[in-house]
């Protein structure tokens, strides 16, 4: 069991949100957008909602034993902001930082009966990020990896499957939310910390400042 005080982060949509948890009790939660609310420009507030976050537990940034962090697939910015707080408080604290997929995350925040389903995030241009999920005797089960499909493959496949769909808008209308992690903290530390230097979320896609790049220059920006 992963013992003290536990920060975790989800920002793989616009909707984030972040938890405090000790041991496997949620002390916390709080929620926040990533885009102003009347004029759509985007915010800086996930480190304010950290802070909030803390205070509303009574603690401070050195009474964390541990972060875990949402990988996506989601949003470039708001993913790789969470990313580089959650790297910053670890390498300055010197302690772990558990990375899970976001589309996992999304899974366990439904409420689902035993079945077959698929978990799924917007993408934007009508596509999605979507994994298959089985639920069965009160464990959900991530199957194969995350894939960016079309809205109309998504809808097919979950048909084929007699699938039903989880994520925002669909069958099972939910988002990924940071305290869901509360109950799942065994699996994620089974499967051990990442590592600070190398680590990064999964995107899903190239950020669209690099797809303007390469098409300008008609090469890879890696190359």
């Amino acid at each position: 069991m992963m013992l003290g005080n536990i920060l975790i982060l989800e920002t793989s949509t616009e909707a984030g949100s972040v938890a405090l948890a000790r041991g496997s009790a949620l002390v916390t939660e709080l929620s926040f957008s990533s885009r102003d609310p009347a004029t759509g420009a985007r915010t800086e507030a996930l480190a304010p909602a950290v802070a909030q976050c803390l205070a509303q537990a009574g603690l401070s940034a050195t009474d964390l034993s541990a972060v875990v962090c949402g990988a996506g697939p989601g949003g470039f910015t708001s993913l790789r902001s969470a990313a580089a707080l959650a790297k910053g408080l670890c390498s300055a604290l010197g302690i772990p930082l558990y990375g899970v997929s976001s589309l996992e995350l999304l899974a366990w925040s439904a409420k689902i009966p035993d079945g077959v389903f698929i978990a799924a995030l917007p993408a934007g241009r009508n596509e999605w990020f979507v994994v298959d999920v089985t639920r069965e005797s009160d464990r959900t089960t991530v199957v194969g990896d995350a894939r960016l499909v079309s809205n109309d493959d998504m809808n097919e496949r979950a048909r084929s499957m007699h699938a039903g769909l989880i994520g925002p808008g669909l069958d099972h209308n939910v988002i990924p939310r940071a305290a869901s992690v509360t109950e799942w903290l065994p699996a994620i530390e089974a499967r051990g910390p990442v590592d600070l230097d190398s680590w990064e979320p999964v995107y899903g896609r190239l950020a669209e400042a690099q797809v303007k790049w390469e098409a300008a220059h008609g090469r890879s920006l890696s190359a």
